[in-house]
């Protein structure tokens, strides 16, 4: 094992509780990909209709293996659980790791607190929601904080069921419609209403497609608590990926088959109950297999909370966030304040709905990019560096030529993607549609470039490494 990160206590304090199907199953509760592509179904819909929702999940499913691949390679040499804030920092040439490794780390740990607020609530009332959005948030952190030795079984059931349902909704929408749609409408039906190009609009469906992948990056952060890392982590992600294309390709042509009206699914203000009623005619079944999709979103908490503790202590070890001898400390085997620091974070970055649902909407659409630029940023520096003079020998490796490919097309499919993330959905556009991605993206790093300037480009050396 090379170069592990940590002040020498870590894996002696942190228990090894995961297997390598509790780490699979960790992962894939957050990621869920049929749940999080019945979650965002409506924005492809609008891009294009039918052929986008497919065609361009299908091109987010391949660059997403792409991005996954090249940083599962890095999980390999660098088993620890940092993540990419230390594969960055590995990476990088001496002069620059250090920022390069910062940066990263501080756009990794916002996007985790924030992919957190997702939990697919629907409500009329903001205040409803929110106390909705705290519960689950603060039920998750107890189980998290007070039981973690039953996190692995939560993890197992959670991949159980979500197979489980998953089988079931496919069997069912196929069996009680009798009258699908055309292989030509299904296919080749494009409807673009948004005032952009067929092409541009069929590029933010495809990106907001990438949603059905995010956080990948989860596993990398319990590897302390994994036996052989260096194998199993990279086993899991790309088990978690390849699973979420079995499962998620196969449900979203079963759903624009069985679906009658897409233009009233896409329009509609809860888009997958629309699809499941058209499918089903039974109000009834739509209603169970909706509140299916919204339990696995309140599920995922569980993880996410889990993860953003465990990726916070491990900044804070680095010397990345302030108070570093209150967020260090490890109780009941677990990280407990660290933990608890997100879990506020969280809770207070809710309220934002309460003010604006546009603006909240806004940060949540942030974590697709976000976390991306910080899969690619490492796999960008091994490219131009050199793969041979910075990856080690690994378990997982991609090869002397399938190597630099996978990197090149991940880094210059996140390059490009993020033009188009910055896009309004629609044509003109007004204060109320505008897209304030870059906007907030330009801040979070305005934010973090202030911090570094402002004090920690003379303390955070980056993580501390073995020889």
């Amino acid at each position: 094992m090379s170069d592990i990160e940590s002040p020498g206590t870590a894996r002696a304090e942190l228990p090894r509780q995961f297997s390598f199907l509790s780490t699979l199953a960790l992962g894939y509760s957050i990621t869920n990909s049929w749940a999080g592509y019945a979650g965002i179904l409506s924005i492809p819909l609008v891009m294009g209709g039918s052929p986008t929702a497919f065609f361009g999940l299908v091109v987010a499913s391949i660059a997403c293996c792409f991005i996954t691949a090249g940083l599962a390679e890095l999980a390999s040499v660098f088993p620890t659980s940092g993540g990419p804030f230390h594969f960055a920092f590995m990476a990088s040439a001496p002069k620059h790791r250090a920022a390069v490794s910062f940066v990263v780390g501080w756009l990794t740990m916002i996007s985790w607190c924030t992919v957190s607020t997702s939990n697919g609530i629907v409500c009329e009332a903001a205040w409803r929601i929110y106390l909705i959005y705290l519960l689950i948030v603060l039920l998750s952190t107890m189980v998290v904080c007070f039981l973690p030795r039953v996190i692995p079984l939560i993890e197992d059931s959670i991949l159980t069921f979500s197979l489980l349902t998953f089988s079931a909704s496919f069997i069912t929408v196929l069996a009680m419609q009798s009258h699908k749609q055309s292989a030509h409408t299904v296919f080749f039906a494009y409807e673009n209403h948004t005032g952009w190009s067929d092409g541009t609009a069929f590029m933010i469906g495809a990106g907001t497609c990438m949603y059905a992948y995010i956080t990948v990056d989860s596993f990398t952060h319990i590897a302390d608590e994994v036996p052989e890392p260096s194998r199993n982590i990279p086993r899991a992600m790309m088990s978690t990926v390849l699973t979420g294309m079995v499962t998620c390709i196969p449900y979203s042509i079963t759903i624009l088959f069985c679906t009658n009206d897409l233009t009233t699914v896409a329009s509609s203000s809860i888009p997958i109950y629309t699809a499941y009623l058209q499918a089903t005619s039974s109000s009834a079944v739509a209603t169970l297999f909706t509140a299916w999709v919204i339990f696995f979103y309140c599920a995922a908490e569980f993880s996410c909370i889990l993860t953003a503790g465990r990726l916070a202590y491990t900044f804070t070890r680095a010397g990345g966030l302030p108070y570093s001898s209150f967020f260090v400390r490890i109780t009941n085997e677990m990280p407990l304040n660290a933990t608890l620091g997100c879990c506020v974070f969280i809770c207070l970055y809710g309220l934002i709905y309460i003010g604006s649902a546009s603006a909240f909407n806004s940060l949540i659409s942030i974590v697709i990019i976000a976390l991306n630029i910080c899969y690619v940023i490492p796999q960008g520096i091994v490219l131009l560096r050199g793969r041979e003079a910075v990856l080690s020998r690994r378990a997982f490796s991609l090869g002397k030529y399938f190597g630099p490919f996978c990197n090149a097309v991940a880094v210059l499919w996140v390059a490009v993607i993020l033009v188009f993330f910055c896009l309004p959905l629609k044509l003109p556009t007004t204060v109320h549609d505008m897209n304030y991605v870059s906007v907030v993206l330009a801040g979070f790093v305005a934010l973090v470039a202030l911090g570094w300037w402002g004090g920690k480009r003379r303390t955070f050396t980056g993580p501390v490494c073995n020889p």
